[in-house]
């Protein structure tokens, strides 16, 4: 019966699999030239390997507020907002204004400038455990510099990093960041073993890099006891973002920092997308202070950024007037238009900002996992404040392993449904909200979601 039951169920998911795509290229054909057309100069069309999906991702010509508009002129709610990098939506008044300003009075120059510094001012007042920041160009820059810094301050190789744990591309940090489940290599789920995440890393990279599954006290106390006098530093992000949008468990993040304090190791909070949650980022959620923190996304308002600060004793390794400083520089690192972007993009971002976007966070978390519970579809939702994570067929998600378990198949097809509807989210089912929304944008969406919910129900995973 039960093999009846699963062809019964392919076979509706290949109906509406049908559906679903026959839907989306109607509805794009410009963005399918334009792919085409950009296929034959870029592999796959683009740049950047997560923005692509099946069948072709949407050629994007103009953005105002919360909306974007493709090629064929189709209007779709954005709550990808560049992964999470536009806090105020698109075309702030603010940020647009303090560019142009600045734009006919040059845009770059080998030296320090005003905004550089006022941003500096800006993220030093906000995160307690920032003394000093120096900026980079993204958040991978700026994970290579906090890990270069915890080497050189410890004299030690070793990294600690979660097992999903997404940080950019730097070579040291590719490692078991969407293992298979399943795969042997990888180890079991409480004791993974460090996997290279990408073809071209050298092998002998997960020597100086041991992984823990997220929310594991014992394995944080088990790789310490093992490893503890080796361990340069610990990188975790308090939210999980790429992994599935999953909350640290304060106790573990206490226990890392604990452990770091007693072994003589760095702890690095990650919040390239997190520092939008608080005011403080996460850090002031969790009351830990890292060491380090690397930040990124909405401190560029809209511009490529990275930037990384921590305790002064720390970033001081840096000052150029020392005689052997650590060296870290960039063409267009404090860049002139992306600090003057990033001022106005915080400015415009205060206390209250923060949480009134939070609280439209809350209301799409709460309205998409009561719609899927209506709708007698199997899910849960992760996150906090304005972060929300939808996960088709899974009852919790904790860590990288439990979010992977999810319905992949199901969830492409909702996402290209959500396309159809005028909603875009991630691929991966990861939403954000931002200041350009309010909650009427909400539950338009939710209107929008539940109708692509019931769409692609026949294939979905029961309750």
């Amino acid at each position: 019966m039960a093999m009846v039951y699963e062809s019964r169920v392919d076979g509706q998911r290949a109906e509406v699999e049908s559906a679903v795509l026959a839907a989306y290229r109607a509805r794009t054909p410009v963005s399918r030239e334009l792919h085409e057309r950009a296929a034959q100069v870029m592999p796959g069309g683009d740049t950047r390997t997560i923005a692509f999906h099946q069948p072709y991702p949407l050629d994007v010509q103009e953005g105002r507020g919360c909306i974007f508009i493709d090629a064929d002129g189709n209007e779709l709610y954005d709550f990808v907002n560049n992964y999470t990098s536009l806090i105020h939506g698109h075309g702030h008044p603010d940020v647009t204004r303090a560019v142009q300003a600045q734009v006919g009075l040059g845009t770059a120059f080998p030296n320090p400038n005003r905004a550089q510094t006022r941003l500096a001012e800006i993220m030093t007042e906000r995160v307690a455990s920032v003394d000093l920041v120096r900026f980079c160009n993204s958040g991978t820059e700026a994970v290579m510099n906090a890990l270069r810094a915890a080497r050189a301050f410890t004299g030690r190789d070793l990294i600690v990093k979660m097992e999903g744990g997404y940080h950019g591309t730097y070579d040291d940090i590719e490692v078991s960041v969407h293992p298979a489940l399943g795969d042997e290599r990888a180890g079991d789920a409480g004791a993974p073993l460090a996997l290279l995440d990408t073809p071209g890393v050298p092998v002998n990279t997960v020597e100086n890099v041991a992984v823990i599954p997220y929310n594991c006290i014992e394995c944080a106390e088990r790789i310490f006891r093992e490893r503890g006098e080796e361990i340069a530093a610990v990188i975790v992000e308090p939210v999980m973002g790429a992994g599935g949008m999953i909350m640290a468990d304060g106790a573990f993040l206490e226990t890392l920092r604990a452990l770091t304090v007693e072994n003589g190791s760095l702890l690095i909070f990650d919040e390239v997308m997190s520092f939008r949650l608080m005011p403080g980022g996460m850090q002031e959620h969790y009351r830990i202070r890292p060491d380090l923190t690397t930040f990124a996304k909405i401190i560029g308002g809209g511009f490529p950024v990275g930037g990384f600060g921590g305790r002064s004793a720390v970033m001081e390794q840096f000052n150029p007037h020392s005689a052997t400083p650590l060296w870290q520089s960039g063409t267009f690192n404090g860049n002139l238009i992306t600090m003057t972007a990033g001022v106005a993009a915080m400015e415009a971002y205060p206390a209250s900002e923060v949480h009134r976007i939070n609280d439209l966070g809350d209301r799409l978390r709460t309205g998409l996992g009561a719609t899927a519970r209506e709708a007698g579809v199997r899910a849960t939702t992760t996150g906090f404040g304005s972060f929300v994570g939808l996960h088709l067929g899974a009852d919790q998600v904790t860590n990288y392993r439990e979010s992977a378990a999810v319905s992949k198949d199901v969830t492409r097809l909702l996402h290209l449904a959500l396309l159809n509807e005028g909603v875009a989210c991630a691929p991966r089912m990861a939403w954000n909200t931002t200041t350009a929304m309010d909650e009427a944008t909400i539950d338009d969406v939710l209107a929008r979601f539940r109708r692509a919910l019931a769409f692609v129900r026949p294939a979905m995973p029961s309750a």
